[in-house]
């Protein structure tokens, strides 16, 4: 007998490229915010060597402020009626979690309960040096009687490769896009010499390679994230896409 799960399909796109980098997928509803972070890392190529949160607006009751305030025929300024919330990862070393930064351990949250339809857009960043941003939003909850648990999470829908580690973020992504589309010049050597690839498509996008990529790879993450799990050379390997 398969079971049934509710899916919850989303929308994700890298912050400030063009052309778009986006894709739609996928995932089991029950899963943890952890979980969706490791399956948007994923799907843009980030490879889990670096810190990672998502931030939250939450709007407030304006009438209900205002009555609070005392006052009445007033205009509030809409970024007073907006409450961010920051979810993100533990010390590392102490286990504990920065209370000036962060209001929830993302491994102790459920997606669902921050993620709704009340409420569905959130900023996921990776890479508080390059500051990678990715507007993750639902785009609708589904019952699928034919889908179990293991076909999920699934890529439906995609444009673009995703990030390139350390390279400066987006303006050093639009430097390797315009030097490896030129092919020539000192700057496009000297990226295939530290890329070690000579032919990098930044438009390009696998989608039966990233469905394959995302039934290992966010667990490979949870791995490191959670329980301090260096990867194995077969692991480092596909991370790397080497193969």
């Amino acid at each position: 007998m398969v079971t049934t799960w509710n899916g919850r399909v989303f929308n994700a796109e890298l912050k400030g490229y063009k052309p778009r980098m986006w894709r739609r997928f996928q995932v089991s509803e029950d899963i943890s915010l952890a979980r969706l972070a490791y399956i948007v890392m994923t799907l843009f190529e980030m490879r889990a060597n670096h810190l990672f949160d998502f931030e939250f607006k939450m709007e407030l009751n304006k009438s209900k402020l205002i009555k609070e305030l005392g006052r009445e025929n007033i205009e509030i300024p809409r970024k007073f009626l907006l409450n961010i919330i920051k979810i993100g990862l533990p010390d590392s070393e102490t286990n504990e979690l920065d209370k000036r930064i962060y209001d929830f351990n993302i491994f102790d949250v459920k997606m669902k309960h921050f993620i709704t339809p009340m409420m569905p857009k959130t900023r996921f960043t990776y890479d508080f040096g390059d500051d990678w941003e990715i507007n993750v939003k639902l785009e609708k909850i589904i019952i699928d009687e034919t889908l179990s648990k293991k076909d999920l999470p699934r890529v439906l829908k995609g444009k673009g490769y995703g990030i390139i580690e350390d390279c400066g973020g987006i303006d050093g992504l639009k430097s390797i896009a315009e030097a490896y589309s030129e092919k020539s010049g000192e700057e496009y050597e000297n990226y295939c010499e530290w890329l070690l690839d000579d032919d990098i498509d930044l438009a390009s996008f696998d989608i039966v390679d990233m469905n394959n990529r995302l039934k290992n790879i966010p667990r490979i993450y949870e791995k490191i994230y959670e329980h301090g799990i260096y990867p194995t050379e077969q692991e480092i390997e596909l991370i790397e896409r080497d193969y």
